[in-house]
């Protein structure tokens, strides 16, 4: 337990970090997700009539130090259920796993820093039992990222020759179908990008939640002329957005 070192000083011998299988992390890790209805929440969520929503990484950190006979495991929320991995989370991590496996076959070099922090997790063996963030939020990030590679592949191949719909402050109206969405703690809003029946993309932001795949009736102004961020084609950036039914 205790060994000296040549200074003179009595040091405690390090307690090697436990670690589990890639595969098994993973697994927790989808487990938890399917949980949350395949969703990532970075809050607690407690409700009267239902059981309690842990966070993602709360519910993995839970399971590890209850698996692991943890002595953190006696403080666990009374609340807290434990579950297990199914034969179907199992399944998710094998296509989680594909997935990252080109991007180390392309290599690293042209990837962002988060991104890149991802692949390197998740292309270890094992990973350690404590921390576990990236791993908590790795279903996430892959669909976010197999929605964002099929979106970027719809747009150079069907909406590259994307026209503007106006000049700034224009007024603008059109019928679109939302493409893709994300949510802006910072804003309280919905970031969209969508594309006009003609094949003219647009993107805007609103407080209301809309399916990808919608279809609704667009009234707006031109905040700005630019360019989609998947793809070099023209998008139309609207402001003072109304939606309707079509």
């Amino acid at each position: 337990m205790f060994k000296e070192v040549k200074n003179g000083y009595v040091h405690k011998d390090a307690v090697p970090m436990k670690t589990v299988s890639i595969t098994e992390a993973l697994a927790v890790a989808y487990a938890a997700y399917r949980i949350n209805n395949k969703t990532y929440i970075k809050d607690i969520r407690r409700f009267e009539e239902k059981p309690t929503q842990f966070p993602n990484l709360f519910l993995v950190r839970y399971y590890w130090e209850k698996k692991t006979n943890s002595s953190n495991a006696q403080y666990l929320p009374t609340d807290f259920e434990m579950f297990e991995p199914t034969e179907a989370d199992y399944a998710s991590v094998q296509e989680a796993l594909k997935w990252m496996k080109r991007y180390v076959m392309l290599g690293l070099g042209e990837l962002d820093g988060f991104k890149a922090d991802m692949v390197k997790e998740l292309s270890q063996d094992e990973v350690a039992v404590k921390g576990m963030g990236r791993i908590a939020f790795a279903p996430e990030f892959i669909k976010r990222d197999q929605h964002e590679s099929g979106l970027k592949k719809e747009i150079r191949v069907e909406y590259r020759d994307s026209q503007y719909l106006g000049a700034e402050k224009d007024s603008v109206e059109a019928v679109i179908a939302i493409l893709d969405k994300r949510y802006s703690a910072q804003w309280e809003s919905y970031n969209y990008t969508a594309v006009t029946t003609e094949g003219n993309l647009v993107s805007f932001m609103n407080k209301f939640a809309y399916d990808v795949g919608a279809m609704l009736r667009c009234k707006a102004k031109v905040k700005a002329q630019t360019k989609n961020k998947l793809f070099e084609a023209n998008e139309t950036r609207l402001n003072y957005v109304k939606l309707y039914k079509v």
